[in-house]
């Protein structure tokens, strides 16, 4: 057993370790003349491990964001060691403050569109706040700097970029176990696999250098094509393979604005100004793309709820011997639940309608199952309690039998819902 120590120290060490390892390959993907890095997922770690931790270690991911912070500022931009602590607590603290409103979206049961808002709202929040303090810091720092609002947009969508990617890679791999059974599914899998090859061809295509020359004025216009395939992928493999997928393409699409591809880098006021330029770009299909994985996930929560209450319904009536079956006030048609092959036997459930049904109730008995049903069927009764004798499979069920109906919004019978319970043991014809 590892002490708490040992955790806090562990933990610190891994943010640290991951946000210098990410910061270093952020910094590698393009160069700008700001003091800001053009490219700075690393922001992102420490985000989302704040989201993916416990609450009794967020503290230690604190400390590893601070100290890792605090080296880059040393190594990275050259720094003294107490500008270096100002600029450690305004990435520090920054990234506290938009990950504590984020993590107000955790709660039991999970609310996947709750939790994507409220990630948005605290990545832009730690990117505008950090940028705006930032700002000032370099102010302080370096006076004869005149571009500060290219600072500021470098500083903001740098911050948002980075929580909007790495940030659901982290909190979507929380928990994760390998299984040899129950993951998804080839065909949805394969589904995904050839969208995000359309994306990555797409993009290629698209963000390749010569794309001016060969597209001319509708150049601009084509940005957008590559990003539908990677919303479908991202659907299909759900908030894990999304998250991934979205990363990788998002980076894809940066790293080759970095390299001159894309309309994006066809004029540059500044070195650095296209891959900043870029990730707004980048940004809003992040929002797009975390909203529409988290409207799947909230119908994938939604179909297993209701799945698992019908279990629950569907075992509570076969352990009362109980079968359920509801007929369309109209047709008649029949939709039998599954305990009815327990309680009736197989052939009830070959019944699709109510007229397969009468006609296995008893000779003396079937008038008065008829009429019981007329009677709730257009709405003269709302209920109807008969007992009666039904042949099935070569058996005479004694069964008490009760009818309601289910009413639409304009009050008209739309259903006939119906509980059948067996009365006494079953006799041999």
């Amino acid at each position: 057993m590892q002490s708490a120590g040992s955790r806090f120290i562990g933990v610190a060490t891994i943010v640290t370790v991951a946000y210098l390892a990410v910061g270093a390959l952020s910094s590698a993907m393009s160069a700008s003349e700001t003091q800001a890095i053009a490219v700075w997922l690393a922001s992102g770690v420490s985000f989302g491990a704040w989201l993916a931790c416990a609450p009794g270690r967020r503290m230690a991911v604190l400390v590893g964001t601070a100290l890792a912070s605090l080296l880059w500022g040393l190594a990275a931009h050259d720094l003294d060691v107490v500008a270096a602590v100002v600029f450690a607590a305004i990435e520090t603290g920054t990234i506290a403050l938009g990950a504590w409103m984020a993590t107000r979206g955790q709660r039991e049961p999970p609310q996947p569109l709750l939790q994507a808002a409220l990630m948005v709202t605290g990545a832009v929040v730690t990117g505008v706040v950090g940028a705006t303090l930032a700002n000032e810091f370099w102010r302080w720092l370096r006076p004869d700097t005149q571009t500060f609002a290219a600072e500021w947009r470098a500083w903001a969508f740098s911050t948002i970029v980075g929580i909007l990617l790495v940030s659901p890679v982290i909190t979507g791999f929380r928990g994760f176990a390998i299984k040899r059974s129950g993951g998804m599914p080839m065909k949805q899998f394969g589904a995904g696999a050839a969208m995000f090859a359309l994306f990555l061809l797409t993009t290629l295509v698209v963000f390749h250098r010569s794309m001016h020359f060969r597209f001319d004025s509708i150049a601009p216009t084509l940005t957008y094509l590559p990003m539908p395939f990677l919303l479908l992928a991202s659907m299909f493999w759900g908030p894990r393979g999304g998250s991934v997928a979205t990363l990788v393409g998002a980076v894809l699409i940066i790293w080759l604005t970095a390299n001159g591809g894309g309309p994006f880098a066809a004029n540059e006021g500044f070195q650095g100004e296209a891959v900043i330029e870029v990730q707004a770009y980048v940004w809003v299909w992040a929002v797009l793309l975390l909203v529409g994985r988290a409207l799947n996930e909230a119908r994938r929560l939604a179909l297993t709820t209701a799945r698992e209450w019908q279990l629950r319904y569907e075992r509570t009536l076969q352990a009362t011997g109980v079968a359920s079956v509801e007929f369309d006030a109209v047709t008649g048609a029949a939709v039998w639940g599954e305990s009815a092959h327990a309680v009736l036997g197989p052939e009830a459930t070959q019944l699709r309608n109510i007229r397969d049904w009468l006609d296995r109730v008893d000779a003396a008995n079937r008038p008065f199952a008829q009429a019981g049903w007329d009677a709730v069927a257009s709405g003269r009764h709302d209920t109807s309690n008969d007992a009666y004798e039904v042949h099935l499979d070569g058996r005479n069920l004694h069964v008490q039998a009760r009818l309601a109906p289910v009413r639409g919004p304009d009050g008209a019978v739309e259903r006939v819902a119906c509980l059948l319970r067996m009365a006494s043991g079953a006799q041999h014809a």
